[in-house]
C-alpha cells in the first residue's frame, strides 16, 4: 500500500500559537504600535488573515487598524499584503469599519482602491450609485446584514439615501432612527419617524432606544434638536437599558465628566440634562 501523504497546512499546535500571535499583533494595533506591527506581519504573514473578536464580531488586523484611526498604521499593513476587501464574520469589509468608526479614512481607503459597495453608497449619498446597485441587484434593500442600507445611509445622514431606500420598501423600523439619533441628524430621525420609526425600540443586546443614542451623540445644537423630536414622538425618558442606565444618567455622567475640562462641553451637557429633567417631570 502507497505511503499517505500528510495533510498540508499548520498543525493544532500551531494553530494555537498564531492564534496567540493573532491576540498579541491586536494589542499592538490597538497601541499603534506601527513598527512592531510591521515587524509581527513581515515575519509571519498569516496574521494578516487571522483574526480576534471585536465587537461581537470576528475582525481581522486591517479591521482593527481602520477602527484605530491611524492612517498610518493602516498603511503598514496594507504594504505587508492585508486584503483590502476582506470581510468579518458578519461581512464588513475594513471601508464599513471606517463608515461607522473612522469616516475620514474612507476617502484614503477608496484611494488605496477599497471598492464602494451598497453600504458606502448609503452612508455617502451617492443615491446614483446605490440605485444602480439596488437596479442590478448587486444590493438588497432587506438583506441579513448587521446594519441595513436604511442604516448605513442614517449613520451618514444622507437625507436623499433614506428616502430613496424607503421608496424602495426598506423597513423604517430596522434601527436605523437609532442610529441616526447616534449622530446627530435631525432631517434623518424627523423622516424616520414619519415613516413609522417606533421611537422606543430597543436594540436586542444592549436594551439602548433612539433616545439613549441621542443623549451619547456630540454635543451641539444637533443633538438637542434631534432629543426634543424624540421627546415629541413620545420617547420614554425613564427607560433604562440592559445595564440599568437611563438617558438622564448618561447624560449627567458626561457632563461630570467634562466639568472639569471642557467648559462648552460641560455647559451642553448641562443643558441636555435640564431638558430631560424637564421632561422626566412632566412624564
Amino acid at each position: 500500500m502507497p505511503e499517505q501523504t500528510p495533510p498540508s497546512g499548520p498543525s493544532t499546535g500551531e494553530l494555537r500559537a498564531l492564534r496567540m500571535t493573532a491576540q498579541r499583533l491586536a494589542g499592538l494595533v490597538a497601541a499603534r504600535d506601527a513598527d512592531a506591527v510591521g515587524a509581527a506581519v513581515r515575519a509571519q504573514p498569516r496574521l494578516l488573515t487571522t483574526t480576534v473578536e471585536h465587537v461581537g464580531d470576528d475582525w481581522p488586523p486591517l479591521h482593527l487598524a481602520v477602527a484605530t484611526g491611524d492612517l498610518d498604521l493602516v498603511d503598514v499593513l496594507l504594504a505587508a499584503g492585508a486584503p483590502l476587501e476582506a470581510t468579518s464574520a458578519h461581512g464588513r469589509t475594513p471601508l464599513h469599519v471606517a463608515l461607522e468608526f473612522a469616516p475620514h479614512l474612507v476617502d484614503p481607503l477608496m484611494e488605496r482602491g477599497a471598492e464602494p459597495d451598497g453600504a458606502a453608497a448609503a452612508y455617502l449619498g451617492d443615491s446614483a450609485r446605490l440605485a444602480a446597485r439596488l437596479d442590478s441587484g448587486a444590493s438588497a434593500v432587506r438583506d441579513d446584514a448587521d446594519v441595513s442600507l436604511l442604516g448605513w445611509a442614517a449613520l451618514g445622514g444622507s437625507v436623499d439615501a433614506v428616502r430613496l431606500l424607503l421608496d424602495r420598501g426598506a423597513d423604517p423600523d430596522d434601527g436605523a432612527l437609532r442610529m441616526a439619533a447616534g449622530a446627530a441628524h435631525p432631517e434623518v430621525v424627523a423622516l424616520l419617524l414619519d415613516a413609522g420609526a417606533t421611537v422606543g425600540r430597543r436594540d436586542a443586546d444592549t436594551g439602548r432606544t433612539a433616545l439613549h443614542a441621542a443623549v451619547d451623540a456630540p454635543p451641539g445644537d444637533a443633538r438637542l434638536t434631534v432629543v426634543r423630536a424624540l421627546l415629541a414622538a413620545g420617547a420614554d425618558v425613564e427607560s433604562t437599558t440592559s445595564d440599568g442606565a437611563s438617558a438622564v444618567d448618561i447624560a449627567r455622567v458626561a457632563a461630570a465628566r467634562d466639568r472639569a475640562g471642557d467648559d462648552a462641553r460641560s455647559a451642553a451637557h448641562d443643558d441636555l440634562v435640564a431638558l430631560l429633567e424637564s421632561a422626566a417631570v412632566a412624564h
